[in-house]
């Protein structure tokens, strides 16, 4: 059987989608529609099903995808052992991380990483909407939560990041500051969007910790909006130290409720579950590791 037509089949059940299996591959859609019916041609079964979002597998294609899957990992691993040293990486990294946090602080660690292998390719998507690492074909994909949520990735913590609730000085003058977290629930803040544990602010930790439902008018996907909300006094917002770090030392934001203890946000690296990491994964990870693990003081993590 092709190798081809199996790896098409394989991205059409990740992404359920004919056409972002095509775009992940770099082919048409006619030519990704070819080689997937050539498959089942070849197997004289139905391997997928139209569906009003896209494809899925039928039960003989979600067998033979599982199978398959575990064939094509072993085969990528086989190859990089065999191309690759530490010192020669080779092949290409697909990677997704936030791009606020992306433009202050990936760059300098990517660069170098990048530098040090000239035979190794980067395909990098940088965004701030929460993206799916498995059925976007990433190698690695960065995250700060708090909590995570899905199950089907492995994850490496890189560094433990300060968040803080913070406002304008006008908001407090007009509004008044929290002084215990219970009082949020007056208050009018900004918060992540889709994600419904972004509307509980948690203090202490554990399962002793307080959670607060907080409400307000605005929310957003992006960091970077919600701190512009907070810099122009529409709401209060709590987040990680390295977008509000120069409004804090300039004075455009106060620092609220910070005798209070926090759960910790942290940068995790997400990657699918496979039996062997690919080398190339592994060494990118374990260089941001040590990148941030040294500097995270510096960098207003």
């Amino acid at each position: 059987m092709d190798l081809s037509a199996i790896r098409t089949f394989c991205r059409a059940v990740e992404t359920g989608n004919l056409t972002a299996a095509a775009k992940a591959l770099h082919i048409t859609k006619s030519v990704a529609s070819r080689r997937i019916q050539m498959l089942e041609d070849d197997l004289g079964v139905r391997l997928l099903a139209r569906t009003t979002k896209g494809v899925a597998p039928t039960d003989q294609g979600m067998l033979f995808y599982e199978r398959s899957l575990r064939i094509l990992d072993d085969l990528e691993d086989a190859a990089q052992a065999v191309k690759c040293t530490d010192d020669n990486l080779v092949g290409t990294l697909r990677i997704t991380a936030p791009r606020s946090f992306a433009d202050l602080f990936l760059g300098a660690p990517l660069m170098e990483f990048i530098a040090k292998h000239p035979d190794l390719k980067f395909e990098m998507n940088l965004t701030d909407e929460r993206v799916d690492i498995i059925g976007g074909g990433y190698d690695l994909g960065l995250r700060i939560t708090r909590e995570l949520d899905d199950t089907s990735l492995i994850a490496r913590k890189l560094a433990t990041m300060r968040s803080h609730l913070v406002a304008s000085p006008g908001y407090i003058a007009e509004y008044g500051e929290p002084k215990k977290p219970e009082d949020l629930r007056d208050h009018a803040c900004v918060f992540y969007s889709n994600v419904e544990a972004a509307k509980h602010w948690r203090f202490g930790s554990g399962a002793s910790g307080e959670g607060v439902r907080i409400k307000g008018r605005i929310t957003s996907n992006s960091g970077q909006m919600q701190l512009e909300a907070a810099l122009a006094g529409l709401a209060i917002a709590n987040l990680p130290r390295f977008y509000v770090h120069e409004g804090l030392e300039s004075g455009r934001l106060v620092e609220m409720l910070a005798d209070f203890p926090r759960s910790a946000t942290m940068l995790y690296a997400l990657y699918p579950e496979r039996r062997l990491l690919p080398m190339k994964v592994r060494a990118l990870i374990d260089h941001l590791a040590e990148w941030f693990g040294q500097d995270c003081n510096a960098c207003n993590l």
